[in-house]
């Protein structure tokens, strides 16, 4: 156990309180439980955590049973999901090292990670110190397995156990090294910084999707800066993505441009490259906003772009788009609708940077597509990285503010909604059924809708207003799309080439009340 500092009595007060809903409701469960990694890695530095981690005694399946409102998820690394409307806290269950499966003997990679264990297991487990850190909500108190706290304290990122293992195990860990050294501003102790050197060449083992994803988290880290400059150093950047550093002189001569534009005070794209990678770092901290995929790949992009982005023809700018992030697109696995917002960025960059005189009264029409909220980021970004073109980014921030206010805005493409698509299309009228019961009600089960609003025990709603006694009227005319009279009288037959409104479902009423999780 670790000594009371005042890093650990900070911990508590600042823990989300489902996370603590969590941890109490699997205590109480009979279970161990945990709060852990870099949650109480932050909060004990006084930063505020991103997100929360639980670990514990329970499986998967007994998480799952305990959470009405969880999900089981993963096949290399099972774990469950506790959702709290938009937020996430992930469960994990205790693991240990997983057993020699009888494979390749000199390749230590890990493919499966389902092995339980205990909670001292699962701390050995783990990539370093400073993740390997569990706090007792009950106690109050962080338990430490690893040296962890004393590596906080003197800002190191060290592996837990053999370096060069570690990272033959499960290669990604080399990304995260650098990750933690960058945004914590932490040395790499020098055991594991030389390991990391001796397998940097290993990481092209792990997933398209992995590296791709790691490489997103870099740059939305607020410190895309230095771990790139980390990446270019270890010699891991020329690994993961060749086809983009090549981009910038050639197979060998890409990075090291890359390395000469470190300064950032040229006008080649390797300086454009790391003025831009600046003003994403600035934005990221002040807003703390997720930028979207589509926006740093615009960012990634465009210090290649500049000339084409200035002047020129708009197809000029389209083909050069299209021949630079094609063949990266297609090494890295770039979803497409990533690739297909960046060139939307891009292309629209031009028209919405240039002055009003040039615009030709086009600012709303821009303002008012999908991709207008991304746009309005990358030209932030972009006003940053050259120091131009501020009075325009003041405009469109004021034309956003107002169509915001107006509730005119145009969505995020992070935050569009997905269309839902119609079942059974439009149901056809019977031009030989009745339109009313032998009773006068408008319903053969005595209910009736208008608006999407039913009522119960005969009564039937027009405009959300009901009436008693089985009986139906609103202003002499109880129908619902038309069908019935107030007296029970069938109403006369529209034509048949004119629409009808498709027959409301109750089934969507039920369903809703029957949904909804804890």
């Amino acid at each position: 156990m670790a000594p009371q500092s005042p890093g650990i009595r900070g911990i508590l007060p600042n823990v989300d309180p489902d996370a603590l809903k969590v941890v109490r409701k699997l205590l109480n469960g009979g279970h161990e439980a945990y709060l852990v990694g870099g949650c109480v890695r932050d909060l004990y530095l006084g930063l505020r955590p991103k997100d929360f981690d639980v670990a514990t005694s329970a499986t998967p399946e007994n998480i799952r049973r305990l959470f009405r409102n969880s999900r089981i998820i993963g096949r290399r690394f099972k774990l469950a999901h506790v959702f709290f409307g938009s937020k996430i806290i992930e469960t994990a269950t205790f693991r240990t090292k997983p057993r020699d499966t009888g494979g390749n003997p000199d390749d230590q990679l890990i493919t499966h990670d389902n092995e339980w264990g205990s909670v001292e297991d699962d701390a050995r487990r783990r990539d370093f110190t400073v993740n390997g850190l569990f706090f007792d909500v009950e106690n109050q108190e962080v338990v430490d397995f690893v040296d962890g706290l004393n590596d906080l304290d003197h800002a190191t990122v060290r592996t837990i156990g053999e370096p060069e293992l570690r990272f033959r195990e499960d290669p990604v860990r080399m990304i995260r090294a650098i990750k933690f050294a960058a945004r914590l501003n932490f040395k790499i102790e020098d055991a594991t910084w030389a390991a990391l050197l001796t397998v940097a060449p290993d990481i092209v083992k792990c997933s398209r999707a992995r590296l791709l994803e790691e490489v997103y988290k870099l740059l939305r880290s607020g410190s895309a800066r230095g771990c790139f400059e980390l990446l270019l150093e270890a010699r891991l950047l020329q690994q993961i993505m060749p086809s983009y550093t090549s981009l910038f002189g050639g197979e060998q001569d890409g990075a090291v441009n890359l390395v000469k534009g470190l300064d950032g005070k040229g006008t080649t794209p390797a300086h454009a490259f790391w003025r831009y990678l600046d003003a994403l770092d600035d934005f990221v901290t002040k807003t703390r906003q997720d930028v979207a995929n589509g926006v740093l790949q615009a960012v990634l992009f465009a210090p290649l772009l500049a000339a084409e982005m200035g002047e020129g023809p708009r197809q000029s700018l389209d083909r050069a788009i299209e021949k630079l992030m094609t063949p990266v697109g297609a090494a890295l696995g770039i979803a497409r609708r990533d690739r297909e917002l960046a060139r939307q960025i891009l292309m629209a960059h031009r028209r919405i940077a240039a002055a009003p005189q040039r615009r030709r009264g086009r600012r709303s029409s821009v303002a008012q597509r999908d991709y207008f909220h991304d746009a309005l980021v990358f030209l932030g970004l972009s006003v940053g990285a050259s120091g131009e073109g501020g009075s325009e980014l003041k405009r469109w921030q004021q034309l956003a503010s107002v169509r915001a206010e107006t509730g005119t805005a145009a969505p995020s493409s992070e935050a569009r909604p997905r269309r839902r698509r119609r079942r059974g299309g439009r149901k056809r009228r019977d031009p030989g059924a009745t339109d009313a019961s032998s009773n006068g009600d408008s319903s053969s089960n005595g209910d009736s809708s208008s608006n999407g609003d039913s009522s119960s025990n005969g009564d039937s709603s027009s405009s959300g207003d009901s009436s008693s006694s089985g009986d139906s009227s609103s202003s002499g005319d109880s129908s619902s799309n038309g069908d019935s009279s107030s007296n029970g009288a069938a109403a006369p037959e529209q034509p048949t080439d004119k629409p009808q409104a498709p027959a409301r479902s109750e089934a969507p009423v039920a369903d809703a009340a029957a949904g909804g999780s804890d």
